[in-house]
Formats: C-alpha cells, structure tokens, sequence
C-alpha cells in the first residue's frame, strides 16, 4: 500500500505494530529486503509511550523500551526515533530536573548508535523546547516538527520552524484546524490551517536532509488521505 502511494520509505510504530522482539536478524534482514524489492526503506521509528518521560512509576521500563527501539531503529537502517514525551514541566523543579537526567541517558544511547531522539512537542512554545534540548550535551536530540499540533495547540507552526529549525530532525505531514470554541482537529493535508507551500519552501531553503512522514490519525479514508498527502508533498517540492 505504502509503495502504491509514491512514497519512499514508511514509520513504524516500535511499540504496538513492530517491536523489537518481533524480528530476529534474519527476520530484519527480510524485512529491508522485501522493503527493497518495493523502492522502499525504513524512513524512521516512533515510540508512542503511555505516561510522560519524568513521570517516575515505571520510568525505567520506559526507558529501556526506547533504548531497544534506537537499536531496532539502526538496525532497519533508520536514524530516527521520534517520541512524544509528555508536556515539558515549568512548574515543578524535580520534574524538569528529571526530564532533562533522562534525556541525557537516552541522548548518550542515541549517540553510542548513531540514532537520533527526536521529540514531538506537545503544546510547548518554541522557547521552551530549544531551552529543554539546549540543556543536554550528552548526544544528539532532536524536533519532530508536526504542523498539526502546532495548530492544535495554538501554536504557530512556521514561527516554531523558523525559530527551530536547525533542530528539526523529521517532519510529520499532517494538517489541523481549530474550532470556534478554540478546539482543534485533525484535517486532510491540504484543507486545513498549515500553509503546506510556505512551509515546504522554508524546509527547502533550511536544506533539510530529513524525512517527510505523512501521517492521518483521523477521517473516513486514512489512507487515502496519506496517498493524496504523499502526492500533494511531492507536487510541492517538484514544482
């Protein structure tokens, strides 16, 4: 499905749809194989995570199942993991104090590797996520830059590409609106709040090297909705 939308590579979930006990290293091998014969390739990884990155009670389960995905991420040949860690803290010390302990073990993994982490914000301003990976030197981190949750957020997505953008490691392909009432939802690429052109343009001139990931999470015809996406991206850039 993925090749028959012109699309170049796929994101896999690391922890519900391809987990790293799921293949052994023949299984891998197969896999980038049958990926191969398609013109396909392992574009990056995500580890969705159930609480946030600084919340103690399991913390170090969390831990290690990112570890293991940045492995399983070089081994499929992919050199990103992206991962939204919870709300960055800016009320309470030992909170942030931790969030920034942990993310200089997982950096120092990455960097041992050769794959970067890279956050998804969660309705942080640019600020605060520049500050948040400022603080750490242990390894490389890195922005995934999803339009989408800018506009949820009610945030400006070109204001945090411009103002991060020698951070931005990935870029999820999807768009947004917000409601009357302030709320947001997800729209197809295209019809909702972003401005694909400008932003697409401004990724160009920033020579970025990355991958463009589109993503639906929401619709009657997600798939659809990616191959019209991967299309839409591609009639941009090619222009």
């Amino acid at each position: 499905m993925a090749a028959e939308t012109g699309a170049s590579g796929l994101q896999f979930d690391a922890r519900q749809q391809l987990k790293p006990t799921d293949l052994s290293e023949t299984g891998r091998r197969q896999l980038l194989h049958t990926l191969g014969e398609r013109d396909l390739s392992v574009a990056s990884l995500t580890m969705p995570l159930r609480r946030a990155l600084y919340d103690e009670e399991y913390l170090d389960i969390r831990i290690e199942a990112i570890k293991q995905a940045m492995q399983f991420a070089w081994d499929l040949k992919a050199r990103v993991l992206t991962c939204r860690i919870g709300r960055i803290p800016d009320d309470d010390a030992r909170e942030r104090s931790r969030l920034q302990e942990v993310l200089e073990v997982i950096a120092a993994h990455g960097n041992h590797v050769g794959v970067t982490f890279s956050i998804t914000p969660s309705g942080d301003p640019p600020e605060a996520l520049r500050s948040l990976i400022e603080s750490v030197d242990t390894g490389p981190l890195g922005i995934d830059l999803d339009p989408a949750e800018r506009v949820m957020s009610r945030q400006n997505p070109m204001t945090t590409l411009r103002e991060l953008h020698a951070r931005v490691t990935h870029v999820t392909v999807r768009d947004a609106v917000r409601d009357f009432d302030g709320n947001g939802r997800e729209a197809a690429v295209g019809r909702g709040e972003c401005d694909w052109p400008e932003l697409l343009a401004v990724i160009d001139e920033m020579n970025y090297t990355g991958w463009l990931t589109a993503d639906r999470t929401a619709g009657d015809d997600p798939f659809g909705d990616v191959s019209r996406a991967v299309q839409f991206v591609r009639n941009v850039v090619h222009q």
